[in-house]
């Protein structure tokens, strides 16, 4: 069977892209220590927006023929105030895909689309984030070549 095209996200997809986001928050809620905030959902159509309306931001997606299947959104940037470099890099965020869809390649397509943007448009690295117990998260991005580069530390006080 042939794997289903990626293509960028437009605002009528918003309501399966927050399905999407639900099901990875089912993943990493159990990973976050500080609050989320009391209108998440409100806030991430926000960013979804801003990906599919952004000249510096694309949102994937992958449809199957019951419902999307997966997503993808890059933003390009550059390496924060704190870094010593000013490298160009696209930034992973969202990056799932539905749980009945894993194992056949789709999260490798959507960072290979992901690559080609950050390619485009001048960047030379990807980047992503995700939390230390994501087990399932952290095996799928080493086995996409990443490689962890920092580590951050919270404490309450």
């Amino acid at each position: 069977m042939p794997k289903p095209p990626i293509r960028e996200a437009t605002e009528a997809d918003l309501n399966a892209m927050l399905s999407l986001w639900r099901a990875l928050e089912e993943i990493q809620g159990p990973s976050r220590v500080f609050p989320i905030a009391a209108d998440p959902e409100r806030r991430i159509t926000g960013l979804f927006r801003e990906a599919i309306a952004a000249e510096d931001s694309a949102a994937f997606v992958i449809d199957g023929p019951d419902g999307m299947l997966g997503m993808a959104v890059a933003r390009l940037t550059e390496q924060g105030h704190h870094s010593m470099s000013s490298a160009r890099v696209v930034e992973l965020s969202r990056v799932v895909v539905r749980a009945d869809a894993r194992g056949r390649g789709l999260g490798k397509e959507l960072i290979e689309a992901a690559a080609a943007f950050a390619k485009e448009r001048g960047a030379s690295f990807l980047t992503a984030k995700l939390f230390i117990g994501n087990t399932e998260g952290r095996a799928f991005w080493e086995r996409m070549g990443f490689v962890a580069r920092s580590e951050e530390r919270v404490k309450p006080v």
